[in-house]
């Protein structure tokens, strides 16, 4: 089996998990995987349909790791399929993560954009700090990571959003982040979740003059190393520049641009992107 970042290597499902409605964990073993920074991505190969980059959703000790799918595609409906004990090949993890920095963070997730979050927080929590968590979704069946967070950070420190009202505050995330950041408590933003969300909050914290913000981003990744150009966001290149853009970057005029607008499809044309809000 290769034991280069690079190399497709197959590993064993242990365990699946149903976080949330039309969400699933897969969790494995492996070693490579072990020594990946929060926010990083794989890519993840199920046998005749198309590769597909996934965040790993934990980093766990004894070389357990995973991945969280939602069944959106051909490829992702296979993935929520599968039981204990099947077979899936990975190569990565590949680009860059999350960076610990400030005292004061705020972590914003929207639905399965708070996969990449979660070892954010626990990366968080070990160093001491004391992050305040949002969490938003459409619906409260669709919120996955809920009881997780509340028990990593506790209750207190954790506010949900949904946009039907059906579980925390009727609304979006992007609302409860703003009343936060107005009373100026915090120092670093962490986010990830839907373009339209992330556009609103990089407005958010601009306003509030955060001088650290970390944000990671998902374009079309097709080869995951830099070398297809699919996943072009302004000069950038989400797979090898991110996904997790720091303020300098998103703040790139072409990035402002495109952020939670437009996005290339699979032919490399630059289309307007369908706003989910969460």
């Amino acid at each position: 089996m290769p034991t280069y970042i690079g190399g497709l290597r197959a590993v064993r499902v242990l365990r699946v998990v149903e976080e949330a409605d039309g969400i699933t964990t897969l969790v494995f073993k492996d070693q490579i995987c072990a020594s990946a920074r929060p926010g990083q991505f794989i890519m993840v190969y199920v046998p005749d349909l198309e590769e597909v980059p996934m965040s790993l959703s934990a980093i766990g000790p004894g070389a357990l790791a995973s991945i969280t799918v939602k069944a959106v595609g051909e490829t992702t409906r296979a993935l929520s399929n599968l039981k204990p004990g099947s077979l899936i090949g990975i190569r990565g993890p590949f680009g860059r993560g999350f960076s610990i920095e400030g005292r004061r963070p705020l972590v914003v997730g929207g639905g399965v954009g708070l996969a990449p979050l979660m070892p954010l927080l626990e990366a968080l929590v070990a160093s001491g700090l004391r992050p305040k968590l949002i969490m938003g979704a459409r619906t409260g069946s669709e919120l996955p990571f809920l009881s997780r967070a509340r028990g990593l950070l506790g209750p207190g420190q954790v506010r949900v959003a949904t946009e039907d009202g059906s579980l925390g505050s009727r609304g979006l995330a992007t609302d409860l982040a703003a009343e936060e950041l107005a009373g100026g408590q915090y120092d670093v933003l962490y986010a990830c979740g839907p373009e339209a969300m992330l556009a609103r909050l990089l407005e958010i914290a601009l306003e509030a003059g955060l001088r650290h913000v970390q944000m990671s981003l998902e374009r079309l990744v097709k080869c995951g190393m830099g070398l297809c150009g699919h996943c072009s966001l302004g000069p950038f290149l989400v797979c090898r520049d991110g996904p997790v853009f720091d303020l300098a970057m998103l703040a790139h005029p072409a990035v402002r641009a495109e952020l939670g607008r437009f996005w290339r499809d699979e032919s490399g044309a630059l289309v307007k992107l369908h706003r989910t809000r969460s």
